[in-house]
């Protein structure tokens, strides 16, 4: 197990993550955030305050964190293959404890950004299935037991069968995460969609500022109910995603700088209402982000196959970006 943050700038905290596991040649790994979550929600169960924790118990709370690996993980295995079968990318992703907050990329548009935002719900909606049919077939109680409150955990202050206690609480986290990931900021579910909005509405180009600064407004609105409704889960979801918002408008920010100090002085200053050369130029950025990672993809294959097990496509896409380079060279 080995810490790494890709990253150089100072923002390369969203990098910080342990490996996980390998699947279908896709790297899942562990956000920090993940484990500081997992242990703080460990600590409160042993030390804290009697009522500390929804659960009690630390069986329980263990149970609980088990089963928030395994809900995201599957949500977020079902969002990188989808993402990967329509053309995006997702080799490396960071898991924190409601889904992935970087390695799955969508191909670009607004249609391919709105598709990433569908598995994980759709994930959930399966988990829930397979666990709360179960659940109702053998307690007779549906609403209580199959589908549970997800700020209730009260339940479970009847002593129960083992394998029907985890069953629950595993049923019962996947209705937290599911609906937590609806709401409309990022990285989550609901952010994604804003982000697919904004796309159609003000083009690729502003698309990431537009939902940076929806999420950061969103976030200090939710925030504000959650304190004043005493709703410590939805406080630290609110504080999460704005600080993820912030980090990405300081990253915006940060690059608006760099292009404009690159600027000569005899350029004059770019007209913002020129958002069809912006988007050009922001395809163009794209499709080559693109081809990197399938030479990438192909190098790879090379190293650990050798060359002859290259296929015609494999080829095909060395000589089409050793052609590229060639000519930039010019």
């Amino acid at each position: 197990m080995s810490w790494e943050r890709p990253d150089p700038d100072p923002a390369g905290f969203l990098a910080w993550s342990v490996p996980l596991v390998r699947f279908a040649g896709i790297r899942f790994r562990v956000h920090f955030t993940f484990l500081a979550y997992a242990a703080l929600v460990l600590l409160m169960a042993a030390f804290g305050p009697p009522g500390g924790t929804p659960l009690l118990g630390i069986a329980s709370n263990v149970t609980a964190i088990a089963a928030l690996f395994v809900v995201v993980l599957v949500r977020e295995a079902a969002r990188a293959l989808v993402v990967r079968a329509a053309g995006g990318s997702a080799d490396e992703v960071i898991l924190w404890p409601l889904g992935s907050l970087r390695g799955i990329d969508p191909a670009p548009g607004a249609r391919a950004a709105l598709l990433a935002a569908a598995p994980g719900p759709a994930a959930s909606l399966v988990l829930l299935a397979v666990v709360g049919i179960p659940l109702g077939l053998a307690t007779g109680e549906w609403a209580a037991v199959a589908v549970p409150d997800p700020l209730d955990a009260s339940w479970l202050s009847n002593p129960h069968p083992a394998w029907m206690e985890v069953l629950w609480i595993t049923q019962w986290t996947g209705v937290q995460v599911f609906l937590i990931a609806l709401l409309p900021l990022v990285p989550l579910d609901g952010g994604r969609v804003v982000t697919a909005i904004a796309m159609r509405s003000r083009g690729e180009f502003d698309a990431p500022r537009v939902t940076a600064t929806f999420s950061l407004v969103a976030s200090g609105v939710l925030g504000i109910v959650a304190m004043v409704r005493v709703y410590p889960t939805l406080l630290s979801v609110a504080i999460a995603c704005a600080g993820f918002a912030a980090v990405q408008l300081w990253r915006l920010r940060a690059g608006d700088s760099v292009a404009v100090s690159a600027r000569p002085e005899w350029m004059p200053p770019r007209d913002d209402d020129d958002r069809e050369e912006r988007e050009r130029a922001e395809r163009e950025r794209t499709a080559r982000a693109a081809e990197e990672r399938a030479v990438d993809a192909v190098l790879e294959k090379i190293a650990r196959e050798g060359a002859d097990r290259l296929t015609d496509a494999e080829r095909a896409t060395l000589a089409r970006a050793t052609e590229r380079r060639r000519g930039d060279r010019r």
